[in-house]
């Protein structure tokens, strides 16, 4: 605030000589009527237009390098956009979430195709096996049946090969026996040879 000085009252320096003891002569004329000059009044700064707010108040100098930053002033509709921005931030974790299950309900469904296809392949060649097997097992029963049939073959020419032997055998000891031992008998009272053994005669029937 400034400080207003008033003036004085007038001062009568002539009454003021006539009370005053004389020191001396004055230059100031009787009567003469004047007034005091106030006391210096202290400077007042001068204040830039920059330095005066909004409210009309005055600044200090320099008071804009201590001044506070203004807060900001939502405008609009801030709580609907704020509901907005947190369902977009919700929606972008939940989509990134479906995007992995569903990479992985992909790559599951190929496996599962191709193992699939795996058991198929296996069907197939289990089924081919089978035919080959069922084949197999009546070329088995075709292949059991004639050697069932060889070996009754085998043991009925075994048997008559044993009573051969046996007709041989008896025919050398007895009859075959008597009659070369009378033909020899004869044919050296005749002055010829004897016959050759039967084993010779048999090894030369043999060898043509």
């Amino acid at each position: 605030m400034y400080q207003q000085f008033s003036a004085s009252p007038t001062t009568d320096y002539g009454q003021s000589m006539m009370n005053a003891p004389v020191a001396g002569p004055s230059t100031v004329a009787p009567h003469a009527t004047t007034t005091t000059q106030p006391a210096a009044v202290p400077a007042v700064p001068t204040v830039s237009n920059a330095a005066v707010t909004n409210t009309g108040s005055t600044a200090p100098p320099n008071s804009h390098q201590h001044q506070k930053p203004q807060p900001l002033v939502a405008t609009g509709d801030w709580a609907n956009e704020l509901v907005q921005l947190a369902k977009t931030a919700e929606l972008k974790k939940h989509s990134l979430t479906l995007q992995l299950h569903t990479a992985h309900i992909v790559s599951a469904h190929a496996t599962l195709e191709q193992k699939d296809k795996a058991i198929q392949d296996i069907r197939e060649q289990k089924n081919k096996l089978e035919s080959e097997r069922a084949r197999l097992l009546s070329s088995l029963a075709e292949i059991n049946a004639d050697r069932d049939k060889a070996d009754m073959m085998e043991a009925s020419l075994a048997r008559e090969c044993n009573e051969l032997r046996q007709q041989i055998a008896a025919l050398q000891e007895g009859e075959y026996a008597v009659a070369k031992r009378d033909v020899d008998r004869l044919r050296t009272e005749l002055g010829q040879p004897p016959l050759p053994p039967l084993q010779a005669t048999l090894d030369e029937k043999t060898s043509q």
